[in-house]
């Protein structure tokens, strides 16, 4: 009955039926209900033959239905309308793998990595193709060749001309913050440099030449496993104002929590943040606010800056909380959280009173909201770009304005200041509902909470908020530009297994095209100090609050 159905909408005209069947195919390739989105896919393919999302669509749920030729002439379709569709050269690999035709296979999976924004990595788990998992081609081109052990220098070396291939090919423009002549003098000193030098030296000089491209997406990760994995310290570290202080800590050092960093070693500690940024790119100095703190997590740093002459034991100087100056040494060892987590864990000493703030209250949430009746305000956290498994941000997007729509709600709250990113295609569902909505995307009624955190996709919402909403930003500065090189296209050295990301896309948020902000600012700054921090208060919201009560005496 629902083929028949489709076979019916051939005979509408394509402008009364294009909508309703686009969505309908849309759920059904959401829902995975495969058969389903065949049906709808092929259809609309053959009224609307120009699109290669639907091409793109129709031949991944031929193959999940095992239609394989039809599968491989689709792929092949949405290639001929987007030639750098990497997903559908693994799709077409994947057929071939299927069909057990080993050098279409192999070629295609080659195709797929050369694009260069697309992991052909996943195939070494992918039954697919399990017969060609053990061809020496297969091996290189999912990156599991290793260089034989008592080669080290020679592995090194490979490692480096793999990773400068893949950022000269990959990124958007690498030569935008630093010239060539420069960028290949560096490259250059590491070879001549590279044999006597140490594994860990050689990790650095690769942290720094990717850092001097100058932009946040672009960097080696801190080997986090594996056997050049860096140690961790039982400590988080957090910028109030300009100074570090220790926020959390283990319950072995509790004592230290709420002190400020003087020196580690006898270095200073305004050598040290110097010493640390050129390993870490980064897009403006509100990103530094971020990211130093965690880097500053992993003892090794310190082995690199000089501050230190072991990575296991750091021996710190701090100012506590009544000025008495201590220094202690404090252990280091396996990574045993995660580092880019936005607080640390439940079990560790925090600086803050047993009273969570709203800011605080579901932080690994990635969208919730919660009405304030005494305000009349809704307040609606944004922590990650991504739909959730059981909702996405499109379908909570309409919630939360319905909601609004329907009670007494005089102002809504936007908070992204904790959101590092995802997916920015997503947040067209939420820009969407926002510019419909007359009764909130007032000025005076709608504001949004950024800060050193707001980044990648993140950066792009509050971008989009910017040029299309009547929306007050309140807190700290963004960490991001408007205009910024950005993407996680990620890689991972043939070696060494080092891994990291390259920017491949020019995000283009601002104004115009020579928006040459380095962030966005807040309309009302509200900074977040340590008293505020350490008494429970949310400066950010407060003031929203203060603005509101003064508008309503007006």
């Amino acid at each position: 009955m629902k083929k028949l159905g489709y076979l019916l909408l051939l005979f509408i005209p394509n402008h009364f039926m294009a909508q309703p069947l686009i969505e309908q195919a849309q759920r059904h390739y959401q829902n995975a209900s495969w058969d389903l989105a065949y049906q709808a896919y092929k259809t609309i393919t053959d009224t609307n033959p120009y699109k290669d999302l639907y091409w793109y669509r129709y031949a991944e749920a031929a193959a999940k239905t095992d239609q394989l030729k039809e599968a491989i002439e689709a792929y092949d379709h949405t290639l001929s309308l987007n030639p750098g569709h990497g997903s559908a050269m693994y799709g077409l690999a994947r057929c071939h793998a299927l069909q057990g035709d080993a050098k279409n296979t192999l070629h295609w999976l080659e195709r797929a990595k050369r694009q260069g924004k697309y992991d052909t990595r996943r195939a070494i788990t992918d039954q697919a193709f399990k017969n060609v998992h053990q061809k020496e081609r297969f091996l290189d081109i999912t990156e599991q060749t290793e260089q034989p052990a008592g080669n080290r220098i020679k592995a090194w070396k490979q490692d480096l001309d793999y990773l400068v291939a893949r950022v000269e090919k990959e990124h958007k423009n690498f030569t935008h913050s630093i010239a060539l002549e420069k960028w290949q003098y560096e490259v250059q000193k590491i070879k001549t440099e590279l044999p006597e030098m140490t594994d860990l030296e050689i990790i650095g000089s690769f942290m720094k030449l990717l850092a001097l491209i100058g932009d946040g997406h672009t960097l080696v990760y801190p080997p986090f496993l594996g056997s050049y994995a860096f140690k961790a310290l039982p400590l988080e570290f957090y910028f109030f104002e300009d100074d570090l202080y220790i926020r959390a800590a283990t319950p072995e050092y509790h004592n230290l929590v709420g002190s400020k960093v003087e020196k580690v070693g006898s270095m200073p500690i305004e050598e040290v943040l110097h010493a640390s940024t050129s390993y870490l790119g980064h897009d403006n100095t509100m990103h530094l606010k971020w990211i130093m703190p965690v880097a500053l997590g992993f003892s090794d740093l310190y082995e690199l800056i000089g501050a230190s002459h072991s990575r296991d034991f750091i021996s710190f100087t701090v100012q506590s909380a009544d000025e008495a100056s201590l220094t202690v040494s404090v252990k280091s060892g396996p990574l045993a959280r995660d580092p880019m987590a936005r607080f640390a864990p439940a079990h560790w000493v925090d600086l803050q009173n047993s009273k969570v703030p709203l800011w605080k209250k579901d932080p690994d949430n990635h969208f919730w909201y919660q009405y304030l009746p005494d305000k009349q305000m809704v307040y609606c956290q944004f922590n990650q770009v991504r739909d959730k498994p059981d909702q996405t941000l499109a379908d909570f997007s309409k919630e939360l304005f319905q909601f609004i729509r329907e009670n007494e709600v005089e102002a809504l709250v936007l908070d992204i200041r904790l959101n590092n990113g995802g997916n920015s295609f997503l947040n067209r569902g939420l820009i969407h509902e926002l510019v419909k909505c007359d009764k909130i995307n007032t000025y005076g009624k709608l504001f949004t909470i950024i800060g050193r955190r707001t980044f990648s996709a993140a950066m792009n919402l509050a971008s989009d908020l910017e040029k299309n909403t009547a929306t007050i930003f309140v807190g700290e500065p963004t960490g991001s530009k408007p205009n910024f090189y950005g993407e996680d296209n990620e890689f991972t050295l043939p070696n060494s297994k080092l891994t990291g990301s390259i920017s491949s896309r020019y995000w283009q948020g601002g104004y115009t095209s020579d928006d040459r902000r380095t962030w966005i600012a807040p309309h009302l700054a509200a900074d977040l100090s340590l008293v505020h921090y350490r008494n429970d208060t949310d400066p950010a919201l407060d003031a929203i609050f203060t603005y509101l009560e003064a508008a309503e005496k007006n």
